[in-house]
């Protein structure tokens, strides 16, 4: 395998790790200040590109740990984990939220300022400051960002902030 690789390959999972997990616990502990969650989610396929690499420049020790109890156990461990996690287990609580959000995401901006606890005519306002225009107070959020080019998300960002 090419030297320059081989000397990439450990400091990028190494750094990628180090964000990644860093991230990742922010997240865990619902600390997302400033551009946490892309960052943990651009970092996680960096650091899936340095496993790769890492993977392959070192694909001899891989097999032979593969071929050794332990390190069979621990792979297999790890896969199983990650099927089980494709399993609904906290379904009901997920797909409440989903659900709440998915409603507020359909109704109007009247009816969401009132959820907000904004006057309506200053949320005009502040959205019309942010660039997003509003053609009328009836639409529904979904229709409002998809006329600005804009996810819900964000939208939900400037009406709550």
């Amino acid at each position: 395998m090419n030297p320059t690789i081989r000397n990439l390959a450990t400091p990028l999972i190494a750094g990628a790790f180090i964000v990644s997990a860093s991230t990742g616990l922010m997240i865990f502990f619902d600390f997302e200040p400033g551009i946490v969650e892309p960052v943990h989610e651009w970092m996680s396929w960096v650091l899936v590109s340095g496993a790769v690499l890492h993977l392959l420049v070192n694909w001899k020790a891989f097999t032979d740990y593969l071929s050794q109890k332990t390190g069979g156990l621990f792979i297999g461990t790890a896969v199983v984990l990650v099927l089980l996690s494709l399993y609904p287990w906290m379904e009901e609580e997920e797909d409440a939220r989903k659900k709440a959000v998915k409603s507020l995401e359909k109704a109007s901006l009247i009816t969401v300022s009132g959820v907000a606890g904004a006057d309506l005519n200053r949320l005009l306002e502040k959205l019309s400051g942010k660039g997003i225009s509003v053609v009328d107070s009836e639409d529904s959020i979904e229709e409002i960002a998809e006329q600005d080019n804009m996810e819900e998300k964000a939208l939900f960002q400037v009406i709550f902030e």
